[in-house]
Order: C-alpha cells, then sequence, then structure tokens
C-alpha cells in the first residue's frame, strides 16, 4: 500500500503546478474550444483517492479537508452558473433573432469572408446556438453586421 501523504506547501505547489499546466494546454477553455477539463467527478475521484491512500496515523489535516470540499462546492455552483449563463445567451439569442425576423441585414460568413445580405426569412435552433436563413445561407447572430429598418431597405 503506498503511502500518500502532502503537505499543504506541497498541495499549493502542485495547484500552481496543475494550474499553468492547464493554461499551456487550454484546458479552461469553453466547450467550444476545448473539452477536456477537471469535472466534478475527476474531483471526487482525485478526493476518494488522496483519503485511501494517506497514512492512518497522520489523516488528512480538518483545514485542508474543508478547503477541499470549499474548492468542490465552489466547482459545483460555477458548474450551475456556467449552465445558467448558456441558457440565458440562447434566450437573448432567440429573443434578438425573431426581432429581426422579416428584416433586411448584412452579415459576413466567418469562413469565407464573404458579404451576405438579405431578407431574414427563418430561424433555426441548433443544439448551443440559434441560426438564421437569409436566403439559402446559414448566418449565426454574432455575425451579423448591419441590421436595417424597414423603411430604409436597400
Amino acid at each position: 500500500m503506498n503511502n500518500f501523504q502532502m503537505s499543504s506547501m506541497d498541495l499549493t505547489r502542485t495547484n500552481i503546478q496543475v494550474n499553468e499546466h492547464n493554461k499551456k494546454l487550454g484546458v479552461n477553455k469553453t466547450p467550444q474550444e476545448g473539452k477536456s477539463s477537471l469535472g466534478k467527478e475527476s474531483f471526487l475521484k482525485l478526493l476518494v483517492t488522496q483519503l485511501k491512500h494517506q497514512d492512518p496515523t497522520k489523516p488528512l489535516e480538518d483545514k485542508e479537508f474543508i478547503s477541499q470540499m470549499a474548492q468542490f462546492s465552489s466547482l459545483e455552483q460555477m458548474t450551475n452558473m456556467n449552465k445558467d449563463m448558456k441558457s440565458l445567451i440562447r434566450s437573448s439569442e432567440a429573443s434578438e433573432a425573431h426581432g429581426i425576423l422579416g428584416r433586411k441585414i448584412d452579415s459576413m460568413d466567418p469562413v469565407t469572408k464573404e458579404k451576405i445580405s438579405g431578407t431574414v426569412t427563418s430561424i433555426r435552433y441548433g443544439e448551443d446556438r440559434v441560426i438564421l436563413m437569409v436566403g439559402k445561407n446559414e448566418v449565426h447572430i454574432k455575425d451579423i453586421q448591419t441590421v436595417y429598418h424597414d423603411a430604409v431597405k436597400k
């Protein structure tokens, strides 16, 4: 059986190294940018492993355990807040899309860099975004550059 006991100094040093490594790898990017991150399940597995391999004569200090539980609680709250924010953003995009339905817009295709102009004829809801149909082109609401008022259509 391995004895695994980290001093608070070692734990701090390890956390700093992990954070620096994660920054280099881009682990904390949004789901569209990168999928790998330390989630709730990974954190719990790490905590359980630490508890299994600790020296029984020197159990994990209360301060360290409380600190780790606080980190877990923070992670849980941030995860829930992230879900709520994504839902709010999607709702906001849907509201904006309905506001420009039937209006003429100018947009830029992010891939080809070509200008797309025309009237928004329909709205489609993708898995994580709202897509506007302008003719045969799909336009994401964030790529719109100009929305024309009905009286100013060109």
